[in-house]
């Protein structure tokens, strides 16, 4: 019996994604906004997540998000909520750019605490900023005006949806999966074992998109 490739997609992402929200049992919540000031550039250094990008308002950066995971019997359950307690994710501010990265407190500083915690975050990022995502597994869903993309994971799922004459190239890949671009005026879906790239170019467009996904699939809709 033939195995459709969907499915197959979804236990690698499964796999992938086991220490994120969906597995797990404990959760902590966390926010913060800070003005943009210089920013230009955003950089999401998790290795593992289910994201949401959106645009905020124009002059601040914005994060919004649940730490959780998973434990075994109640004993570990009190352990596991004090890590989580003790988990978040915040912007560091490096020149340019704003670093999305963990931080930790005294009970969240262990090999072990840290590897196993996941993350479902929302972003509200002012229009034009750029982007990049520094992350190997996840979901990654993007909607808005935004300035360069870059996105190269090894196993998850990537949905963009973007304005078309703001684009000006976009390369969507994947070795493994599918990738579906919907460019208003065509819709090209390739799917399977190394099944290609889809490109699109734009002379007045400004956003350079690379969305690249080892195993897994990647969706693109240009919006007119």
């Amino acid at each position: 019996m033939r195995i459709p490739l969907t499915s197959l997609l979804a236990v690698t992402a499964s796999i992938a994604l086991a220490s994120t929200a969906l597995a797990a049992d404990v959760t902590h919540s966390f926010q913060s906004v800070i003005p943009v000031g210089g920013v230009q550039r955003v950089v999401i250094d998790l290795s593992t997540g289910v994201f949401k990008v959106r645009n905020g308002a124009a002059g601040q950066l914005g994060i919004a998000g649940i730490a959780s995971r998973d434990y075994d019997g109640q004993r570990e359950r009190q352990w596991a909520q004090k890590v989580v307690d003790d988990t978040s994710v915040e912007f560091e501010i490096r020149g340019a750019e704003a670093i999305v990265r963990q931080r930790f407190g005294p009970n969240a500083k262990s090999w072990r605490a840290r590897k196993f915690t996941g993350y479902d975050i929302r972003l509200d990022l002012p229009p034009g900023i750029d982007v990049k995502f520094a992350t190997a597994a996840g979901e990654i869903d993007m909607a808005g005006s935004f300035g360069d993309i870059d996105i190269d994971m090894r196993a998850g799922e990537i949905r963009l949806r973007l304005p078309k004459e703001q684009v000006r190239e976009l390369r969507a890949s994947c070795r493994v999966g599918e990738v579906k671009t919907n460019l208003g005026d065509e819709v090209v879906t390739r799917e399977g074992i190394f099944p290609g790239r889809t490109e699109f170019f734009n002379a007045g467009g400004r956003s350079r998109v690379r969305a690249h996904v080892t195993a897994g699939e990647v969706h693109v809709t240009l919006t007119q």
